[in-house]
Protein backbone atom coordinates (compact mmCIF):
# COMPACT_ATOMS: atom_id res chain seq x y z
CA UNK A 1 0.00 0.00 0.00
CA UNK A 2 2.79 2.87 1.00
CA UNK A 3 4.12 2.07 -2.58
CA UNK A 4 1.05 2.04 -4.75
CA UNK A 5 -1.05 5.16 -2.93
CA UNK A 6 1.77 7.16 -4.51
CA UNK A 7 1.89 5.92 -7.80
CA UNK A 8 -1.92 6.54 -7.20
CA UNK A 9 -1.11 10.63 -6.29
CA UNK A 10 0.86 11.35 -9.43
CA UNK A 11 -2.39 9.93 -11.18
CA UNK A 12 -4.52 12.18 -9.69
CA UNK A 13 -5.36 15.56 -9.56
CA UNK A 14 -7.77 18.63 -7.29
CA UNK A 15 -9.81 17.17 -4.25
CA UNK A 16 -8.87 13.44 -4.61
CA UNK A 17 -5.02 14.00 -4.60
CA UNK A 18 -5.10 16.16 -1.36
CA UNK A 19 -7.43 13.17 -0.12
CA UNK A 20 -5.49 10.63 -1.44
CA UNK A 21 -2.41 12.20 0.14
CA UNK A 22 -4.01 12.31 3.38
CA UNK A 23 -5.09 8.67 3.13
CA UNK A 24 -1.23 7.76 2.46
CA UNK A 25 -0.24 9.70 5.43
CA UNK A 26 -2.79 7.92 7.30
CA UNK A 27 -1.62 4.42 6.17
CA UNK A 28 1.94 5.11 6.91
CA UNK A 29 1.42 6.01 10.39
CA UNK A 30 -0.69 2.66 10.98
CA UNK A 31 -4.19 3.30 9.90
CA UNK A 32 -5.75 0.28 7.54
CA UNK A 33 -6.60 2.08 3.77
CA UNK A 34 -10.65 1.82 4.85
CA UNK A 35 -10.66 3.53 8.09
CA UNK A 36 -7.91 6.21 5.81
CA UNK A 37 -10.68 6.47 3.24
CA UNK A 38 -13.60 6.55 5.83
CA UNK A 39 -11.88 10.49 7.10
CA UNK A 40 -12.95 11.56 3.52
CA UNK A 41 -16.87 10.36 2.97
CA UNK A 42 -17.29 12.99 0.81
CA UNK A 43 -14.03 12.08 -1.63
CA UNK A 44 -14.60 8.10 -1.31
CA UNK A 45 -17.94 6.49 -2.27
CA UNK A 46 -19.65 4.39 1.02
CA UNK A 47 -19.51 0.95 -1.20
CA UNK A 48 -15.44 1.52 -2.14
CA UNK A 49 -14.87 2.15 2.03
CA UNK A 50 -16.86 -1.16 2.81
CA UNK A 51 -15.45 -3.09 -0.01
CA UNK A 52 -11.86 -2.40 1.01
CA UNK A 53 -13.01 -3.02 4.77
CA UNK A 54 -14.56 -6.56 3.62
CA UNK A 55 -11.04 -7.28 1.56
CA UNK A 56 -9.21 -6.52 4.32
CA UNK A 57 -10.92 -8.64 6.43
CA UNK A 58 -11.30 -11.51 3.95
CA UNK A 59 -7.44 -10.95 2.99
CA UNK A 60 -8.96 -10.37 -1.03
CA UNK A 61 -8.15 -6.57 -1.24
CA UNK A 62 -6.90 -7.06 -4.53
CA UNK A 63 -9.76 -8.38 -6.04
CA UNK A 64 -12.23 -6.56 -4.02
CA UNK A 65 -10.20 -2.79 -5.05
CA UNK A 66 -10.72 -4.68 -8.77
CA UNK A 67 -14.54 -5.22 -8.84
CA UNK A 68 -15.05 -1.79 -6.59
CA UNK A 69 -12.96 -0.28 -9.80
CA UNK A 70 -15.31 -2.26 -12.14
CA UNK A 71 -18.58 -1.38 -10.22
CA UNK A 72 -17.85 2.27 -9.63
CA UNK A 73 -16.65 2.79 -13.54
CA UNK A 74 -20.30 0.98 -14.66
CA UNK A 75 -22.18 3.54 -12.45
CA UNK A 76 -20.56 6.62 -13.58
CA UNK A 77 -21.69 5.48 -17.41
CA UNK A 78 -25.01 4.90 -15.87
CA UNK A 79 -25.23 8.28 -14.70
CA UNK A 80 -23.73 9.62 -18.00
CA UNK A 81 -26.41 8.05 -20.01
CA UNK A 82 -28.92 9.41 -17.84
CA UNK A 83 -27.53 12.98 -17.85
CA UNK A 84 -27.00 12.47 -21.81
CA UNK A 85 -30.67 11.56 -22.43
CA UNK A 86 -31.94 14.85 -20.29
CA UNK A 87 -29.36 17.53 -22.21
CA UNK A 88 -31.09 18.10 -24.89
CA UNK A 89 -34.34 18.59 -23.80
CA UNK A 90 -32.93 20.80 -20.66
CA UNK A 91 -30.94 22.92 -23.44
CA UNK A 92 -34.47 23.53 -25.07
CA UNK A 93 -36.30 24.28 -22.63
CA UNK A 94 -33.76 27.00 -21.50
CA UNK A 95 -33.03 28.49 -24.20
CA UNK A 96 -37.41 28.92 -24.85
CA UNK A 97 -37.42 30.56 -21.77
CA UNK A 98 -34.67 32.97 -22.36
CA UNK A 99 -35.95 33.59 -25.63
CA UNK A 100 -39.37 34.48 -24.11
CA UNK A 101 -38.10 36.47 -21.68
CA UNK A 102 -35.71 38.13 -23.88
CA UNK A 103 -38.88 38.70 -26.39
CA UNK A 104 -40.90 39.91 -23.46
CA UNK A 105 -38.58 42.20 -22.08
CA UNK A 106 -37.09 43.63 -25.03
CA UNK A 107 -39.14 43.55 -28.25
CA UNK A 108 -42.94 43.92 -27.56
CA UNK A 109 -42.48 47.36 -25.28
CA UNK A 110 -41.37 48.86 -28.63
CA UNK A 111 -43.71 47.28 -30.96
CA UNK A 112 -46.91 47.44 -28.95
CA UNK A 113 -46.83 51.42 -29.51
CA UNK A 114 -47.41 50.70 -33.81
CA UNK A 115 -50.26 48.31 -33.18
CA UNK A 116 -52.25 50.74 -31.40
CA UNK A 117 -52.04 53.46 -33.81
CA UNK A 118 -53.15 50.98 -36.39
CA UNK A 119 -56.56 52.07 -36.30
CA UNK A 120 -58.52 48.64 -36.56
CA UNK A 121 -59.72 46.17 -34.24
CA UNK A 122 -57.22 44.33 -33.23
CA UNK A 123 -57.37 39.91 -33.55
CA UNK A 124 -57.26 38.38 -29.65
CA UNK A 125 -53.93 37.03 -29.97
CA UNK A 126 -52.30 40.76 -30.52
CA UNK A 127 -54.81 41.98 -27.81
CA UNK A 128 -53.23 39.30 -25.56
CA UNK A 129 -49.61 39.94 -26.92
CA UNK A 130 -50.22 44.19 -25.78
CA UNK A 131 -51.63 43.09 -22.59
CA UNK A 132 -48.57 41.07 -22.03
CA UNK A 133 -45.92 43.95 -23.13
CA UNK A 134 -47.85 46.51 -20.68
CA UNK A 135 -47.67 44.46 -17.48
CA UNK A 136 -43.89 43.69 -18.36
CA UNK A 137 -43.32 47.44 -18.84
CA UNK A 138 -45.45 48.68 -15.78
CA UNK A 139 -44.04 45.74 -13.51
CA UNK A 140 -40.98 44.54 -15.39
CA UNK A 141 -38.28 44.53 -12.71
CA UNK A 142 -40.85 42.49 -10.69
CA UNK A 143 -41.70 40.20 -12.67
CA UNK A 144 -38.33 39.37 -13.71
CA UNK A 145 -37.18 38.87 -10.10
CA UNK A 146 -39.68 36.64 -9.52
CA UNK A 147 -39.04 34.45 -12.06
CA UNK A 148 -35.86 34.38 -11.11
CA UNK A 149 -36.28 33.67 -7.54
CA UNK A 150 -39.12 31.55 -7.68
CA UNK A 151 -36.66 29.06 -10.03
CA UNK A 152 -34.26 29.55 -7.74
CA UNK A 153 -36.36 28.54 -4.94
CA UNK A 154 -37.27 25.57 -6.34
CA UNK A 155 -33.58 24.06 -7.35
CA UNK A 156 -32.66 25.05 -3.68
CA UNK A 157 -36.20 23.26 -2.26
CA UNK A 158 -35.99 19.89 -4.13
CA UNK A 159 -32.19 19.43 -2.72
CA UNK A 160 -33.45 19.77 0.42
CA UNK A 161 -33.71 16.84 2.77
CA UNK A 162 -37.75 17.39 3.53
CA UNK A 163 -39.04 17.66 0.06
CA UNK A 164 -37.84 14.45 -0.92
CA UNK A 165 -40.83 12.52 -0.18
CA UNK A 166 -42.81 15.17 -3.00
CA UNK A 167 -40.13 15.31 -5.17
CA UNK A 168 -38.88 11.60 -5.38
CA UNK A 169 -42.49 10.44 -5.49
CA UNK A 170 -42.88 12.62 -8.33
CA UNK A 171 -40.09 11.63 -10.57
CA UNK A 172 -41.22 7.69 -9.57
CA UNK A 173 -44.88 8.77 -11.13
CA UNK A 174 -43.91 11.04 -14.11
CA UNK A 175 -44.41 9.43 -17.55
CA UNK A 176 -40.93 9.33 -19.71
CA UNK A 177 -38.78 9.40 -16.15
CA UNK A 178 -40.23 6.78 -14.38
CA UNK A 179 -38.96 4.32 -16.09
CA UNK A 180 -35.34 5.94 -16.19
CA UNK A 181 -35.58 6.91 -12.19
CA UNK A 182 -37.10 3.04 -11.59
CA UNK A 183 -34.61 1.27 -13.57
CA UNK A 184 -31.40 3.06 -12.20
CA UNK A 185 -31.81 2.06 -8.22
CA UNK A 186 -32.80 -1.43 -9.38
CA UNK A 187 -29.54 -1.02 -11.11
CA UNK A 188 -27.80 0.66 -8.00
CA UNK A 189 -29.44 -1.66 -5.97
CA UNK A 190 -28.49 -4.93 -7.71
CA UNK A 191 -24.88 -4.08 -8.24
CA UNK A 192 -23.95 -2.79 -5.05
CA UNK A 193 -25.28 -5.74 -3.46
CA UNK A 194 -23.64 -8.11 -5.71
CA UNK A 195 -20.14 -6.05 -4.89
CA UNK A 196 -20.77 -6.34 -1.23
CA UNK A 197 -21.83 -10.31 -1.62
CA UNK A 198 -18.69 -10.98 -3.55
CA UNK A 199 -16.48 -8.98 -1.31
CA UNK A 200 -17.63 -11.22 1.49
CA UNK A 201 -19.87 -9.47 3.17
CA UNK A 202 -23.32 -10.80 4.85
CA UNK A 203 -26.30 -10.09 3.07
CA UNK A 204 -27.88 -7.70 6.50
CA UNK A 205 -24.63 -5.88 6.43
CA UNK A 206 -25.24 -5.43 2.24
CA UNK A 207 -28.35 -4.15 2.86
CA UNK A 208 -27.46 -1.94 5.49
CA UNK A 209 -24.52 -0.27 3.45
CA UNK A 210 -26.97 -0.25 -0.04
CA UNK A 211 -29.32 0.86 1.67
CA UNK A 212 -26.90 4.41 2.06
CA UNK A 213 -26.20 4.15 -1.58
CA UNK A 214 -29.46 4.59 -2.87
CA UNK A 215 -30.52 8.11 -3.86
CA UNK A 216 -33.87 7.93 -3.84
CA UNK A 217 -36.06 8.42 -1.00
CA UNK A 218 -38.60 5.77 -1.48
CA UNK A 219 -35.86 3.14 -2.22
CA UNK A 220 -34.10 3.58 0.89
CA UNK A 221 -36.95 3.04 2.92
CA UNK A 222 -37.83 0.08 1.34
CA UNK A 223 -34.32 -1.49 1.38
CA UNK A 224 -34.13 -0.42 5.16
CA UNK A 225 -37.32 -2.01 5.70
CA UNK A 226 -36.13 -5.57 3.93
CA UNK A 227 -33.00 -5.01 5.91
CA UNK A 228 -35.16 -5.04 8.98
CA UNK A 229 -36.68 -8.58 7.66
CA UNK A 230 -33.97 -10.17 6.74
CA UNK A 231 -32.32 -9.61 10.72
CA UNK A 232 -35.49 -11.09 11.92
CA UNK A 233 -34.64 -14.63 10.15
CA UNK A 234 -36.94 -14.22 6.96
CA UNK A 235 -35.34 -14.49 3.45
CA UNK A 236 -34.33 -11.66 1.04
CA UNK A 237 -37.18 -12.47 -1.76
CA UNK A 238 -39.98 -12.55 0.21
CA UNK A 239 -38.93 -8.99 1.88
CA UNK A 240 -38.89 -7.55 -1.52
CA UNK A 241 -41.93 -9.20 -2.53
CA UNK A 242 -43.65 -6.53 0.11
CA UNK A 243 -42.72 -3.50 -2.20
CA UNK A 244 -44.09 -4.46 -5.87
CA UNK A 245 -44.38 -1.43 -6.98
CA UNK A 246 -40.46 -0.88 -6.28
CA UNK A 247 -39.30 -4.30 -7.05
CA UNK A 248 -40.62 -6.42 -10.36
CA UNK A 249 -41.21 -9.61 -10.18
CA UNK A 250 -38.30 -10.08 -12.51
CA UNK A 251 -35.94 -8.93 -9.63
CA UNK A 252 -37.98 -10.97 -7.05
CA UNK A 253 -38.21 -14.41 -8.50
CA UNK A 254 -34.24 -14.57 -9.89
CA UNK A 255 -33.24 -13.49 -6.24
CA UNK A 256 -35.28 -16.43 -5.12
CA UNK A 257 -33.22 -18.41 -7.19
CA UNK A 258 -30.03 -16.80 -5.81
CA UNK A 259 -31.15 -18.03 -2.75
CA UNK A 260 -32.06 -21.87 -3.13
CA UNK A 261 -28.79 -21.92 -5.76
CA UNK A 262 -26.50 -20.05 -3.28
CA UNK A 263 -24.93 -17.77 -6.09
CA UNK A 264 -26.46 -14.57 -4.89
CA UNK A 265 -23.88 -12.68 -6.46
CA UNK A 266 -23.53 -14.04 -9.64
CA UNK A 267 -27.37 -13.20 -9.77
CA UNK A 268 -27.18 -9.65 -8.77
CA UNK A 269 -24.17 -8.90 -11.31
CA UNK A 270 -26.78 -10.28 -13.98
CA UNK A 271 -29.84 -7.90 -12.67
CA UNK A 272 -27.58 -5.23 -12.79
CA UNK A 273 -26.26 -5.36 -16.35
CA UNK A 274 -29.86 -6.33 -17.23
CA UNK A 275 -30.73 -2.96 -15.10
CA UNK A 276 -28.87 -0.89 -17.31
CA UNK A 277 -29.19 -2.04 -20.31
CA UNK A 278 -32.92 -0.94 -19.30
CA UNK A 279 -31.79 2.62 -18.42
CA UNK A 280 -30.26 2.88 -21.78
CA UNK A 281 -33.56 2.46 -23.74
CA UNK A 282 -35.50 3.91 -21.17
CA UNK A 283 -33.21 7.47 -21.97
CA UNK A 284 -32.89 6.54 -25.55
CA UNK A 285 -36.86 6.16 -25.83
CA UNK A 286 -37.02 9.87 -23.39
CA UNK A 287 -34.91 11.48 -25.74
CA UNK A 288 -37.04 10.54 -29.14
CA UNK A 289 -40.30 11.27 -27.36
CA UNK A 290 -39.19 14.38 -26.31
CA UNK A 291 -37.84 15.80 -29.43
CA UNK A 292 -40.93 16.38 -31.45
CA UNK A 293 -43.17 17.35 -28.57
CA UNK A 294 -39.93 19.84 -27.77
CA UNK A 295 -40.07 21.22 -31.38
CA UNK A 296 -44.30 21.27 -31.33
CA UNK A 297 -44.48 23.56 -28.34
CA UNK A 298 -41.63 25.95 -29.74
CA UNK A 299 -43.45 25.88 -33.35
CA UNK A 300 -46.64 26.88 -31.49
CA UNK A 301 -45.72 29.40 -29.52
CA UNK A 302 -43.30 31.15 -33.01
CA UNK A 303 -47.04 31.05 -35.03
CA UNK A 304 -48.99 32.77 -31.87
CA UNK A 305 -46.14 35.49 -31.94
CA UNK A 306 -46.26 35.65 -35.99
CA UNK A 307 -50.37 35.34 -36.55
CA UNK A 308 -50.13 38.64 -33.30
CA UNK A 309 -47.73 40.48 -35.46
CA UNK A 310 -49.20 39.95 -38.98
CA UNK A 311 -52.70 39.64 -38.75
CA UNK A 312 -53.25 43.44 -37.82
CA UNK A 313 -50.95 44.05 -40.96
CA UNK A 314 -52.54 42.51 -42.97
CA UNK A 315 -56.36 43.97 -42.00
CA UNK A 316 -54.72 47.54 -43.02
CA UNK A 317 -53.31 46.50 -46.24
CA UNK A 318 -57.06 45.24 -46.88
CA UNK A 319 -58.12 48.25 -45.74
CA UNK A 320 -56.02 50.66 -47.88
CA UNK A 321 -56.80 48.65 -51.34
CA UNK A 322 -60.39 48.63 -50.13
Amino acid sequence: LTEALPVSIESASGRLKHALIAVARAVESGSSLSQALGDHPHVFPTLLINAVYAGERSGNLATNLAAAATSLEKERALIAKVKGALIYPATVLVMALLLGLGLAFFVLPKITPLFRGLGVKLPFTTRALIALADLVDRHGLILFFAIFGGLTAIIILTKRRFTRPITHWLLLHTPGLKPIVRHTNLARFAGAMGLLLKSGVTVNEALDITERTLDNYYYRRAVHQVAVGVSQGTKLADNLERFPALFPPLLTRLVRVGEVSGKFEDTFFYLADFYEGEVDSATKSLSTALEPILLLIIGLIVAGLALSIITPIYEITGNIKR
